[in-house]
């Protein structure tokens, strides 16, 4: 696997760095780090200013600072620095896409930044920067917000056990959703939590409750209130399929009638007494429109989430060179 690592030095990128502990990424992963200089150089320039040519060897130092916290935590992490000059967020998203945005190097599978860097305000939820790569990045981004009392606890590089949220909806891309997450490496310990949403009022019968959570195995599908009620099948299916692909970890299921957008943030907020650190939603949802890279429900959620988002989109087949 590829990521790309947005690194500016700040309190926020290393957070988002350490976050990674919880993403269940394999030993083999290639990882560049790529730090960007908030600047311009003008296209045919004789000589480069030494302004710049200062600037950018700080930036080189803060992209080696970088690679450093990355190689500290997965020392068997393939790992290198990039230093670029321009619009930070344009940047990220160019060398991410790879040839598609017009840059050298491979794609990446995804991109990591944290919430906000240097200069972002604190009222505002996402920072310009990873709003920006959220709207626009046509592969999968980790919006990191490492919860302080997780990241500084005492817990093992390799043994962190994650607890993740999956929004789920039955749509071709929560289904990519609930494939990155079971092509992940997590560790035994871990918890998960399959999400469905319904709109409207539930009146059923058969004695469901619509808080109710389901621990384990979740629901037979050959239950009583499984009848005429799409959204527990979509919430069985998803839990079956990661039980099938081997994700050996306690599987949880949630089904009730709310709006996905507050449905999400509010079950990550609550759930196992503590929070969830990640939650996993593809990049749009049954109602998302093909015109937009990403859906009104992802975006809502990477917006305002207090726990890191990851969201998923399925990388189209590139064309074969001629």
């Amino acid at each position: 696997m590829k990521i790309l690592i947005a690194y500016d030095g700040s309190e926020s990128s290393r957070a988002a760095v350490t976050d990674l502990r919880l993403a269940g990424l394999a030993h083999d992963t290639q990882a560049v780090v790529l730090s960007v200089l908030d600047g311009r150089v003008k296209p045919g320039e004789a000589q480069v200013p030494p302004r710049i040519v200062e600037a950018f060897e700080r930036q080189r130092g803060i992209a080696d600072d970088g690679v450093a916290c990355v190689r500290d935590l997965f020392p068997s992490w393939e790992v290198s620095a990039e230093v670029r000059v321009g619009a930070p967020a344009w940047e990220i998203i160019r060398r991410a896409e790879g040839e598609e945005g017009h840059a050298d190097g491979d794609p990446m599978d995804l991109v990591v930044v944290g919430s906000r860097g240097f200069g972002e305000l604190k009222r505002i939820l996402l920072g310009s920067v990873a709003h920006r790569v959220v709207t626009e990045l046509r592969c999968s981004v980790r919006i990191s917000r490492g919860r302080t009392e997780r990241l500084t606890a005492d817990l093992s590089k390799e043994r962190a056990a994650p607890r993740l949220v999956i929004g789920v909806d039955g749509s071709p891309d929560s289904q990519a959703a609930l494939e990155a997450v079971a092509s992940r490496r997590w560790p035994p310990e871990t918890r998960m939590l399959v999400a469905t949403f319904e709109a409207g009022t539930i009146s059923g019968t058969h004695g469901w409750e619509p808080n109710t959570i389901w621990g384990g195995d979740p629901l037979r599908p050959d239950a009583p209130a499984t009848a005429d009620r799409p959204s527990v099948r979509v919430a069985i299916d998803a839990a079956a399929f990661l039980k099938v692909r081997g994700v050996g970890t306690t599987i949880t299921t949630l089904v009730k009638p709310a709006d996905p957008k507050h449905g999400l943030i509010n079950a990550a907020e609550i759930w196992e007494n503590g929070g969830a650190d990640c939650i996993f939603v593809g990049a749009t949802g049954i109602r998302g429109i093909e015109r937009f890279l990403v859906g009104s429900v992802s975006t809502a959620v990477a917006m305002n989430a207090t726990c890191s988002v990851e969201i998923v989109k399925a990388r189209r087949t590139r064309a074969a060179k001629s």
